[in-house]
């Protein structure tokens, strides 16, 4: 589970990204879910890229692929059910969370077209995670997901 990723592994993770963004990113700019708004602070994005790493990237894939793999381990494949389990509660812990830890995000976190962002997420960081067998191909994606939305497609400033 927490193999390092190899080159082949950076290859599978780079089209995941690719395949991500080639929905995400129209889907985002049509709904108005993203704006083009470069944060031209270096400092801050280096905070911002700090700071995601471990809360929401590792975190919430440790909390919710982590579990896949775990089961892929013990068996040739994850059953389908375990796979819409995990996907459901990662896209139901963004509402659950404004509740818990940040109600400042509820506008965001509980609007449909950044949960059908985050299912995109949740399902790609998925696949990666079980076509790889590393946790970390997952986390560095979702990293690179809310490190460029927070940098660069103007996501509200939650902290």
């Amino acid at each position: 589970m927490f193999r390092l990723p190899g080159p082949r592994d950076a290859t599978v993770t780079l089209v995941g990204i690719l395949v991500f963004s080639s929905v995400a990113i129209p889907f985002g700019v049509a709904s108005e879910l993203f704006v083009w708004l470069p944060e031209l602070d270096a400092g801050k994005v280096l905070r911002i890229a700090i700071l995601v790493f471990f809360v929401p990237a590792f975190f919430e894939e440790l909390m919710f692929r982590g579990p896949l793999l775990w089961l892929r381990s013990r068996r040739q494949t994850v059953p389908k059910w375990a796979l819409v389990v995990s996907l459901v509660a990662f896209v139901a812990w963004h509402p659950i969370n404004t509740v818990l830890f940040m109600p400042q995000a509820a506008d965001v976190f509980r609007d449909w077209r950044f949960l059908a962002v985050a299912a995109w997420l949740g399902i790609v960081a998925t696949v990666l995670a079980l076509r790889t067998g590393s946790i970390w191909t997952a986390i560095i994606f979702h990293w690179l997901v809310v490190v460029a939305w927070k940098s660069l497609l103007g996501a509200p400033d939650f902290f």
